[in-house]
């Protein structure tokens, strides 16, 4: 029986020391101090009961020595807590209100549980990034490289390598032989044959012909053989932009295009000495709708739009060489000399028209214009250089008005000579010198000899007779313009259709059998 006790008490002491970290300080005394009192006793009775110590010793080497650890520990631990006795009451008791009611039956602990859990995780995930940063910042950054440079830098050696390769076989293969006698006889410096010589300079000589094709006018020929039924001796070209119209833009009004004050009469007083080219840079989709406005009659009979120009150091030029015309008989008139700067001897260089309404620069320069047609000059360019530097309008009518004293005065001196040889015998005999002319003169159209008499000169008369054929000009225009104009768009309608037509019997014949022609009957 005491045996049994003595067994209890060990296995008493055991459990409240493997329940000392959940238990409160005041039990953890009591404890603590039971076996210091029972100890003795238990000592003097096992010495009495030896068969009870080996039933003890073999249930000690069953279990582990912790417990007997444990115990000792428990034994000089008393000698500890009993040098600070005031230990325990630092602890406050929890209060009896706070406590959880039983009655209610036992509290979930789920929460707590939960937050346990939490709480660990996050100290392992606290742990596993400061093991991971720790791991980064032993390595040097600059050996790391992502997936996405690794993916960069590939393709870049690839591209780089592809270029490479397409590169050189576009060399290879423009360097070729030429493939018939046209090319041929265009580069008749540069012939067939092997050698890498001759293929690098076949190779660059197609390279330089595919950049400057987007750089060249569209054709080598930007107008068609003259015609001799119809020819002008001279070709005037005129830009369009600030020169014939000029364009702005308002907030309130939007795009508004204004015509030049007298571009109507320049255009058809000119028509009858000069061939009429619009040599504009602006595209042919902007400038065609523009011009069948200005000129609905077409007196300018060549268009030339920014296809027919060339791009030559980051700038749009008019070569004047590609107009198929003697550069001798060639007058290019233009608001930026950056625009003529291939053949600045051929152009007549105004100021920008900014849309003034009272504008008469254009105007003032038929006159001149007029006078080189009468005087049928070989060079026009040897005429434009001698006005070089001076306002145009103004020199020539300082210089006609000289010209005309010099001619006043020569008529006044001879007056008192006395006339002689076939003159003085047709005075004589009474014949009028008009009827002795052997030049016909234009019906209601003053003899020279007549008007040279009257004190005219030779751009007056010219002058009348081109008033004369403006006037009629424009007498045809007020009576049968509207009919022009109907006939021209009817025109227009009919070849648009027949190009529908063509169009759709293409397409008939592609997908199935073609329309036959209607038999004709006998």
């Amino acid at each position: 029986m005491l045996s049994r006790v003595a067994q209890a008490s060990r296995l008493g002491l055991m459990a409240a020391r493997l329940s000392r970290p959940v238990a409160s300080p005041t039990l953890r005394a009591r404890s603590a101090a039971a076996p210091v009192f029972v100890s003795p006793w238990l000592r003097s009775y096992s010495k009495r009961r030896s068969h009870s110590n080996k039933s003890a010793s073999n249930e000690s080497k069953q279990k582990p020595s912790q417990p007997q650890s444990d115990a000792d520990a428990a034994a000089n631990k008393p000698s500890s807590e009993q040098q600070s006795p005031e230990a325990p009451k630092e602890e406050e008791q929890i209060p009896f209100h706070k406590l959880p009611d039983l009655t209610q039956g036992i509290p979930s602990t789920f929460e707590y549980e939960m937050e346990g859990d939490k709480k660990k995780e996050s100290q392992s995930l606290q742990e596993i990034e400061q093991s991971e940063s720790g791991g980064r910042s032993e390595r040097d950054r600059s050996e790391y490289v992502s997936t996405s440079d690794r993916n960069r830098k590939w393709w870049t050696r690839f591209m780089l390598v592809a270029s490479a390769a397409t590169g050189t076989l576009g060399v290879l293969y423009m360097g070729r032989n030429w493939e018939d006698t046209i090319e041929a006889d265009r580069h008749s410096d540069i012939p067939n044959g092997p050698g890498l010589g001759l293929w690098w300079k076949r190779a660059k000589s197609r390279m330089t012909e595919s950049v400057t094709y987007y750089q060249e006018p569209s054709f080598e020929k930007l107008l068609p053989d003259p015609d001799p039924t119809f020819e002008r001796p001279y070709t005037l070209c005129l830009s369009l932009d600030n020169l014939l119209i000029h364009s702005e833009w308002s907030r309130e009004h939007g795009w508004r295009i204004a015509k030049r004050p007298g571009m109507d009469y320049f255009i058809r007083y000119l028509s009858q000495y000069y061939e009429l080219v619009l040599f504009t840079t602006v595209p042919f989709a902007t400038g065609e709708p523009l011009l069948r406005k200005l000129d609905p009659f077409r007196f300018i009979l060549w268009p030339l739009y920014r296809e027919a120009t060339k791009f030559e150091d980051g700038e749009i030029v008019k070569d004047l060489s590609y107009l198929n015309r003697d550069l001798s008989k060639v007058i290019v008139i233009d608001t930026n000399a950056k625009h003529i700067r291939n053949q600045p001897e051929n152009g007549i260089v105004l100021e920008p028209w900014k849309g003034e309404p009272g504008d008469k620069e254009l105007v003032g320069l038929i006159p001149f214009l007029e006078y080189i047609h009468t005087m049928q000059y070989s060079d026009v360019r040897k005429v434009i250089k001698s006005f070089d530097g001076k306002h145009i309008p103004t020199e020539f009518a300082r210089r006609e008005a000289i010209a005309r004293k010099e001619f006043e005065a020569k008529q006044l001196a001879s007056k008192y000579k006395h006339g002689s040889g076939v003159g003085a015998l047709g005075n004589m005999l009474g014949l009028n010198p008009s009827n002795m002319s052997m030049m016909m003169t234009p019906e209601g159209e003053q003899n020279p000899a007549e008007a040279f008499a009257q004190g005219k000169m030779l751009q007056d008369v010219a002058r009348e007779r081109g008033q004369r054929n403006y006037q009629e000009l424009e007498k045809q225009i007020r009576e049968n313009g509207e009919k022009w104009l109907k006939e021209e768009a009817e025109m227009m309608e009919k070849a648009q259709k027949e190009a529908m037509n063509s169009v759709m019997g293409s397409f008939s014949g592609w997908f199935g059998p073609g329309q036959q022609p209607p038999e004709k009957k006998a």
